[in-house]
């Protein structure tokens, strides 16, 4: 009997035997046959893919070449699993602690999110305050840390190991970072989990729960990093920000509250700088990530030049 695959025609012909060989290999999916394979959008690093196997639909991550060298994969499989118990992450089938590829349940009849969704409908600012508390309240404990601070200092390493260049000003980027060091020092932020990666594409609505997926990232962290990144990737401007805050917080907000949303909008974007020019650095395209991280690195100066970090920072003190 002839069974139909169906195939997205762009797939490579190596991602698509990467992933019958995965499949394969995995005892869950005995006696079961891949019936199509699809694209799944967003992500700079893996390569995401809606899988449908025996009738059931899976999302499939084959990760980037490379990303053992800066992440914690075992890390990963125990923090999404966390997530996965309460509902804030798709629950995980199988996971390779060696290679971070990974097969999670495809969340059905789902939307994913994209910048729009977040700039023009309200209630979705609300839904993501509302399970960024959930987990940052929870209770539970990550295994890993993520320290954005010591995150760059690491790609910093990385790179001058590599040899590699910098965008001009980076001097002027450093000094900031050792200023927020010596604040945080001085006054250590809280710590709970965080993803520390909320791009827009990594919600789902299925309109009976709000998932926060992709967890490669996560560790504990200051909780406020998880709200300045979806600030940014979701374009939010100065008033839908401050909605935001008011969400996460119930409340009016203070000085200091709206100064550390502040801090680490330009931690997240200083860190993404480094990052993408530590991909060129491990081989793959300058065309695509150069730009990337020039566009993270000037939003992160613009907070530098129009004194708004340094008021963030005497508000934190």
């Amino acid at each position: 009997m002839h069974e139909q695959v169906m195939i997205e025609p762009s797939i490579s012909k190596e991602h698509i035997g990467r992933i019958y060989k995965m499949i394969s290999e995995i005892p869950f999916f005995n006696e079961s046959r891949i019936s199509e394979i699809e694209i799944l959008p967003g992500g700079l690093t893996n390569s995401n893919y809606k899988v449908t196997i025996g009738g059931v639909t899976y999302a499939v991550r084959l990760a980037g070449a490379g990303t053992m060298e800066y992440l914690n994969r075992p890390a990963e499989k125990h923090n999404a699993q966390l997530m996965a118990d309460i509902q804030i992450s798709a629950p995980i089938i199988y996971y390779d602690e060696t290679t971070g590829n990974q097969v999670c349940k495809y969340i059905d009849d789902c939307k994913t999110l994209h910048i729009p969704d977040f700039k023009e409908q309200q209630q979705y600012l609300s839904m993501a305050a509302q399970v960024f508390k959930k987990y940052h309240d929870c209770q539970k404990e990550f295994i890993s840390v993520f320290n954005p601070l010591k995150e760059i200092d690491a790609y910093i390493k990385l790179l001058a190991d590599k040899n590699s260049e910098f965008y001009e000003g980076a001097e002027t980027m450093e000094n900031k970072i050792e200023e927020i060091k010596e604040l945080f020092r001085k006054n250590p932020p809280p710590q709970a989990p965080c993803h520390n990666d909320p791009l827009c594409e990594n919600w789902l609505d299925d309109k009976k729960n709000f998932y926060l997926i992709d967890w490669e990232y996560g560790g504990m962290n200051d909780p406020l990093f998880d709200l300045g990144a979806l600030a940014i990737e979701a374009e939010l401007t100065g008033e839908q920000e401050r909605f935001f805050l008011k969400e996460y917080y119930g409340g009016d907000l203070t000085d200091k509250q709206i100064g550390s949303l502040i801090i680490n909008k330009f931690l997240c974007d200083a860190l993404w700088s480094y990052w993408a020019v530590l991909q060129i650095a491990m081989g793959k395209s300058r065309e695509e990530y150069w730009p990337y991280g020039l566009n993270r690195f000037n939003r992160a100066y613009a907070l530098i030049h129009d004194g708004s970090l340094d008021s963030a920072i005497k508000a934190n003190q």
